[in-house]
């Protein structure tokens, strides 16, 4: 294994930071909470590994730990070997394990794609969401044979939801 390191007196190219570009995107599409974001990392260099995939490594500014990324993006995971003739060795992972490895929960803010899991989740299969009759005039009582346990209730008009007061108007729901 080779290491090759960016020089100090060279701007950096954009070929450096693609795989972490790449793995961003990646993160998206799977729809992971926590977010990539380029300029938390820094670039400490790459790993040629002759016949096999070079690793770049990138390390978090606040949370100290790296993401290993080959050329199109993919994570690996690094494991140290003390009674082996090498280093350590890398191993495929999945970009969220890389994620928890690099400990971005603790230190980025979660981005939710949908509405987050509700504070109160039925403590059984088959418990029935009671509709508020304020809200939808037409349910007078929660049918026993249809279970609704991901209901979403809409916000009335004029409800406050923290700072923000919800007012009618806007496009009409189909």
């Amino acid at each position: 294994m080779d290491l090759w390191y960016p020089p100090d007196d060279e701007a950096p190219l954009l070929e450096w930071w693609t795989p972490l570009l790449l793995a961003a995107s990646t993160a998206r599409r799977e729809r992971i909470p926590w977010p990539i974001h380029l300029d938390d990392f820094m670039l400490m260099g790459r790993v040629d590994r002759g016949s096999r995939p070079a690793v770049w490594i990138y390390k978090h500014r606040d949370s100290r730990r790296e993401l290993n990324l080959d050329a199109t993006g993919h994570a690996y995971k690094f494991t140290r070997t003390p009674n082996a003739s090498s280093f350590g060795r890398f191993t495929a992972c999945r970009i969220r394990q890389a994620v928890f490895l690099a400990d971005l929960p603790t230190f980025v803010e979660p981005v939710w794609y949908d509405e987050p899991p509700p504070a109160s989740v039925p403590p059984w299969p088959g418990t029935e969401e009671i509709a508020d009759p304020i809200d939808d005039p037409s349910a007078s009582a929660p049918s026993p044979s249809v279970a609704h346990p991901t209901r979403r209730r809409r916000p009335r008009a004029g409800a406050r939801r923290g700072h923000l007061t919800l007012i009618q108007g806007g496009r009409a729901a189909g």
